[in-house]
């Protein structure tokens, strides 16, 4: 079997049974195999051929030969001799099958000719011979081939659509080998249409020109790539050449003006051909307010953009350009965009009012196109902003903050000063960038402050405004993730400019989430909705950190959904979102169980996430992905991992850090067994109780009981009272339930826990076996150090606090030792004293003895 069948049978195992069961179905005539082109109907008609021995006979329509009588035989008889016997020559070469019924293949059916259509017809519906037709559907309504024997339940139907994303998946990774990241199957995706014979052309020619690139065994997309288009529209164009001429340029003008009037395409003579493309689904008609046909965005017509001759672009331009119609927001982009590629004139604002939308929609190669045609002097502090971040969001962070720096000096009032600053605090990582620094920002609010804002929307007042930069870049945003009250005060107020809105709500949305409070992190996040309408880092965030409250809720479906909805086919979009969808992907395969398939998910966000300079992003992907090397028995690569991790620099506004480092804790806590890590587990789990981060807490106990069995019931149960994220709500029945040794509720938590965690969930049944308890961690890596007495009641910081007072400390020194105030630590003792019965420091050596000696 050739390379592209065996490619091209990807997912079609559903349809190769239905063929052959067909085929042995005596009241059947055999099958009429219907898909587009490229959808594989040659191969898996060649494919059944193969397995019946390769000898039957096989027919082909032609267009060259759809005129000649019988010319589809031209290989079986003479169509050059008497024609008077030629019927009883074609019958006689079934006739001389070996077969009772003979099978004949009949590929293209859709080309052929009149008298080789009537007679398979007539002979299939007598019962003398079965057929296997491949045929291509019209894009109007004229007759299929052998549509009457369909209709007659005479011929069965397969109907061949595109490839699942699961089987378009393993096709890729099958193809090129290695992992394939998330902006490499998006863009893939997007231009094949998931059909097979244009996947394998495409990956074939991506291979061959190096299109995509390979980092450490995963293929990344270059975002900035634009010639990785070419082939794609090569194949595009064969789909193109089914239509009319009339619905050609029917498809053409309402794709290159993104929306034309009803009333525009009957002027054009076009009404008729749009009418049946909308039919066909290849064009929308908008109902709201004046009707008109709409574009849909697909390869297709991307390649139309690229591919209409210059001269009738340039007509059509000039025709619409003539009526006063109201094209959409959307539309009025692509025509700025059009009259780029046709040599049309428009006004210089109107180029940069398309361009900003073109940011807006995450159409950022359409917006750097639209924006070389202007020069950068011109341009108003707001308008450099947008065209600042975009390059960011491109990955041209040089060139974005030094066009971030003439906004800055541009400035006339501190909503863009604000709004740079949010956009450098996220890309500037080191701090180190020549163009723009923290003293520009300051000095840009001195010179608003002195000399008043420009315009009446002056926004913050410039002395709060300081303030908040200084607070912001002293902390380097941990003090929005450490809830910061005043901070939220100053996000919920008029003057605080979107951007800077949104990351505040970011911020606390993760907090939210390391609280266990999920529903409070969907609402924190519905709250800068609006916000997040712009299409770049924050938006991927904003995504991102829904996906994983939806998660903590079970809302796993939601959650798939809102990863998989793809809201821009712009090849640097995709490779920006890449990374971040396959970190949250990889969630997504833990909860349903698909190690495999979550450890790939891992491994390219990480690649996706260097490459495309997201820092904010890698430290929590190398984390994850280090921890799913671990499970699935990989150490080199965790060590890698681990490596990678440590080098990043601290200055770095990375998200979710605690979350990472329990990850990458837990990770080095097995792989290496060294003791130190999981203390380092402990007190990380102190800190986050303190702080009342119960999501947080719940996932470092889950961690240790899950891979070392370590415990303590009381605590478990506590914080599924406290938290109310999903983790806190497991440890609220594991907790009772090895605290009382109940083996039923052990099996009934690990019943739960068989897809996401079966490693837990073997360990919580071996716990019910053994009657509730065991008395080593054979194969956890350590003893079990479950605690079932009053001592167990305490909290991580408490027994920490205990420690520090039997080795004679006073609180003072505690404080210091923490870091912590003197007050928290005689918060903690008092509790502590309570749950032991006691009530002085000189009583707690004795009291833990008693409650649990290996304390």
């Amino acid at each position: 079997m050739t390379e592209f069948v065996d490619a091209t049978l990807f997912g079609r195992q559903v349809e190769l049974t239905a063929i052959e069961s067909a085929l042995r179905d005596s009241s059947s005539a055999g099958v009429v195999v219907e898909g587009d082109m490229g959808m594989g109907k040659t191969a898996l008609a060649s494919e059944i051929h193969r397995r019946r021995g390769g000898g039957e006979i096989w027919v082909r329509g032609d267009r060259v030969l759809q005129r000649v009588p019988y010319g589809a035989f031209g290989l079986y008889v003479d169509l050059n001799a008497d024609s008077n016997d030629l019927l009883v020559r074609v019958v006689n070469v079934f006739r001389n099958s070996s077969e009772a019924t003979p099978v004949v293949f009949v590929d293209d059916a859709h080309e052929l000719d009149e008298s080789s259509l009537s007679t398979l017809s007539q002979l299939a519906t007598e019962g003398n011979i079965k057929i296997v037709a491949t045929l291509r559907p019209p894009v109007d309504d004229s007759p299929r081939p052998f549509s009457d024997l369909v209709a007659d339940h005479v011929l069965d139907q397969v109907t061949l659509g595109a490839l699942s994303m699961s089987d378009f998946s393993a096709m890729i990774e099958h193809h090129l080998g290695g992992i394939v990241s998330q902006g490499a199957r998006d863009v893939v995706d997007f231009q094949s249409g998931r059909v097979p014979g244009k996947v394998i052309e495409l990956l074939r020619y991506t291979r061959r020109k190096r299109r995509l690139l390979e980092r450490q065994g995963v293929w990344l997309l270059d975002g900035l790539d634009l010639d990785y288009d070419e082939r794609a529209r090569d194949v595009t164009r064969l789909h193109l050449s089914r239509y009319c001429e009339q619905q050609r340029a029917a498809l053409e003008l309402v794709i290159l003006g993104g929306e034309v009037e009803v009333g525009i395409m009957l002027a054009a003579g076009l009404g008729e051909a749009a009418d049946t493309l909308v039919a066909a689904g290849e064009l929308g008609l908008v109902q709201d307010g004046v009707r008109s046909y709409a574009a849909i965005e697909n390869h297709s017509s991307k390649t139309i953009r690229y591919t209409v001759p210059v001269g009738r672009s340039r007509e059509m331009f000039d025709f619409v350009d003539r009526f006063d119609d109201s094209p959409s927001e959307r539309a009025r982009m692509l025509r700025a965009d059009w009259s780029l590629s046709c040599g049309a004139r428009i006004s210089a604002q109107d180029f940069v009012d398309a361009a900003r939308i073109a940011v807006r929609l995450g159409e950022w190669q359409r917006a750097l196109r639209i924006l070389n045609e202007l020069s950068t002097d011109g341009m108003a502090a707001h308008e450099l902003l947008d065209l600042g971040q975009l390059y960011c969001d491109v990955n041209k962070v040089p060139i974005g903050l030094d066009v971030l720096a003439q906004a800055v000096e541009k400035a006339c009032c501190t909503s863009v000063v604000l709004e740079v600053f949010a956009v450098w605090m996220f890309r500037d990582f080191h701090r180190d960038s020549p163009p723009l620094g923290i003293e520009d920002f300051r000095s840009a609010l001195n010179r608003l402050e002195t000399r008043g804002p420009c315009h009446e929307s002056k926004g913050m007042d410039a002395e709060r405004a300081r303030q908040l930069i200084d607070m912001l870049f002293a902390n380097r945003w941990e003090s929005l993730s450490d809830g910061s009250k005043e901070l939220r005060r100053w996000a919920s107020e008029a003057d605080v400019p979107d951007g800077l809105r949104l990351c505040i709500g970011l911020n606390k949305a993760v907090k939210e989430l390391e609280l266990g409070r999920s529903e409070d992190a969907l609402r924190a996040l519905a709250e800068v909705e609006g916000q997040a309408g712009n299409v770049g880092t924050a938006y991927l965030l904003y995504v991102m950190l829904k996906t994983r409250a939806l998660l903590q809720e079970d809302r796993a479906d939601e959650a798939s959904d809102l990863l998989a909805e793809v809201i821009s086919y712009d090849l640097a979009y995709f490779a920006a979102r890449s990374g971040p969808a396959d970190l949250m992907w990889t969630r997504i395969h833990v909860e349903r169980g698909e190690m495999a398939a979550a450890t790939r998910t891992s491994f390219a966000a990480v690649e996706a996430l260097d490459y495309w300079n997201q820092n904010q992003f890698l430290l929590l992907a190398l984390a994850e992905a280090e921890h799913m090397a671990v499970l699935s028995g990989n150490l080199a690569a965790a060590d890698d991992f681990d490596a990678r991790y440590l080098a990043l620099p601290d200055s770095n506004a990375y998200i979710e850090i605690r979350r990472a480092a329990v990850l990458r804790l837990a990770a080095r806590a097995k792989s290496t067994e060294d003791p130190a890590y999981r203390e380092e587990m402990r007190t990380l789990l102190c800190d986050s109780e303190d702080d009342a981060s119960h999501e947080i807490a719940a996932m470092i106990r889950i961690e240790l009981f899950r891979h070392f069995g370590e415990y303590d019931a009381e605590a478990m149960a506590t914080l599924g009272k406290v938290g109310a994220g999903r983790d806190c709500r497991l440890l609220g029945e594991l907790g009772p339930a090895l605290r009382d040794r109940d083996e039923d509720a052990l099996a009934t938590v690990a019943k739960s826990m068989e897809t996401r965690m079966p490693d837990m969930a073997e360990r919580c049944l071996a716990m019910a076996r053994s009657g509730g308890h065991r008395s080593n961690g054979a194969g956890s890596g350590g003893p079990e150090t479950g605690t079932h007495s009053a001592g167990g009641s305490l909290t991580g910081r408490e027994r920490q606090i205990s420690r520090l007072i039997v080795a004679g400390m006073t609180n003072a020194e505690i404080a210091d030792e923490l870091g912590v105030a003197v007050r928290t630590v005689e918060g903690h003792a008092y509790r502590m004293y309570r749950k032991l019965d006691i009530s002085s420091r000189d009583q707690v050596a004795e009291a833990l003895e008693k409650v649990q000696p290996n304390l």
